[in-house]
């Protein structure tokens, strides 16, 4: 059986390189012909934060190609966008999220109205979206002094 499955794979190594190897692997239609952007317009805003979902609630599908352009609500161009995936569409509920990388879901477009994120992989997913404009952010003190550890002086700094 051992022997069987190297010279498979000696066999696709030496036929025509990459393309042949490429060819087995996944393949999905990732391309914006035949993936348009899903408006959504759900999602919550509190203290200048969007939440497309509760940690613990229904994350939005997120198949291989998929494209959302999620109204955010805010008013305003976002400061921060959080991407985060799940394997399970309850999210914290019944699983765990973990922030997305590199093609897992790409932030195509960042406007005062909208998000576009794709997924650019061929992987399905469940998605949770975090963006924020810092308004819900407390004012920094006006005494520098105040704050906790105050201002390192070069001194204070073991130099």
């Amino acid at each position: 059986m051992r022997w069987g499955i190297l010279a498979a794979t000696l066999a696709l190594a030496g036929s025509s390189g990459c393309n042949t190897i490429n060819s087995i692997g996944p393949n999905c239609d990732r391309s914006a012909d035949t993936n348009t952007p899903v408006r959504y317009t759900e999602g919550t805003v509190e203290s200048g934060v969007y939440m497309s979902a509760p940690w613990d609630g229904e994350l939005l599908w997120f198949p291989a190609g998929m494209r959302y352009e999620l109204d955010h609500g805010l008013g305003e161009v976002p400061r921060f966008v959080n991407i985060w995936l799940s394997f399970d569409k309850c999210g914290t509920k019944n699983s765990t999220v973990a922030q997305a990388s590199g093609n897992q879901a790409e932030l195509r477009e960042v406007d005062a109205n909208k998000l576009v994120i794709v997924n650019g992989s061929c992987v399905d997913y469940w998605l949770l979206v975090v963006a924020g404009t810092g308004d819900g952010e407390p004012d920094p003190p006006e005494d520098p002094a105040s704050m906790p550890h105050g201002s390192c002086s070069v001194e204070d700094a073991g130099m």
